[in-house]
């Protein structure tokens, strides 16, 4: 092949920055600490065993209405905060504690497994513009196994690490493009296969959510590229093969 026809080969020309699609977006602190403070404003004499009380004011103007042990909220119970949050499950030693379902003032919901006042087990966060998270939680944070799910239709399903996706997971964007690979602090980081919404497949290293390293590139005409990748682009040394058999190295 010449060097004319070289240049007339949209697979020759200078690479544009790709748009992978994965979702930037962080998800926000979630907050689902219950109040610290355990201090009853009422003062008047509390029984020693298991009672139902309520409702009772705390301190800040909460409301808790339930199970006691002593002084203690223990065992079922609802927490209704000034700002329309609010709690109902388990308690033990005054805090969340068990199953419970916490409803947030501006409408998220959490519902699922409670340690010392954090989710914490498995449990399932719905946000009020629709998009989700299902699966395990450490310390409110997503870690462990999950799937999410944006109110666009993007999902991620895989591996979770201090809130991030980290390990390996499946991303499928909205615009039906989708990567099958290693994530690193919510970047696409490792071995991965990329497939785009135009029929492209791209599989090889991925650093920072950018195609780095070594991969081969394939086009639904039959066309490929393998070789390697800075920044998105094709840089250094490779080759490119035509489905009619010319293959051009650089």
């Amino acid at each position: 092949m010449d060097a004319s026809q070289c240049g007339s080969s949209p697979c020759c020309t200078n690479d544009k920055k790709e748009d992978h699609g994965l979702k930037a977006v962080q998800s926000a602190s979630l907050f689902f600490h219950l109040p610290d403070s355990s201090q009853v404003v009422d003062a008047t004499k509390t029984p020693e065993g298991p009672h139902q009380r309520g409702p009772v004011e705390l301190e800040n103007g909460i409301i808790y209405t339930g199970q006691w042990l002593g002084a203690h909220r223990h065992g079922e119970g609802t927490l209704l905060r000034p700002d329309g949050g609010r709690y109902e499950g388990q308690f033990v030693d005054d805090r969340a504690c068990g199953r419970g379902r916490f409803v947030h003032a501006n409408g998220d919901v959490y519902e699922g497994q409670w340690l010392d006042d954090k989710a914490h087990g498995s449990g399932k966060f719905l946000h009020s513009d629709g998009s989700s998270y299902i699966g395990d939680w450490v310390e409110d944070m997503k870690s462990g196994q999950g799937l999410e799910t944006w109110a666009d239709g993007s999902t991620f399903k895989g591996e979770y690490r201090d809130g991030k996706k980290h390990g390996y997971g499946l991303f499928t964007s909205s615009d039906n493009s989708s990567y099958s690979g290693q994530f690193f602090n919510d970047s696409m980081h490792g071995e991965g296969t990329y497939t785009f919404s135009d029929g492209r497949v791209y599989v090889g290293s991925w650093q920072d959510s950018q195609m780095t390293g070594q991969g081969t590139m394939k086009w639904p005409d039959g066309r490929w590229y393998e070789g390697d990748y800075l920044g998105d682009r094709k840089s250094g040394e490779g080759k490119f093969c035509w489905p009619d058999g010319p293959t051009l190295s650089q």
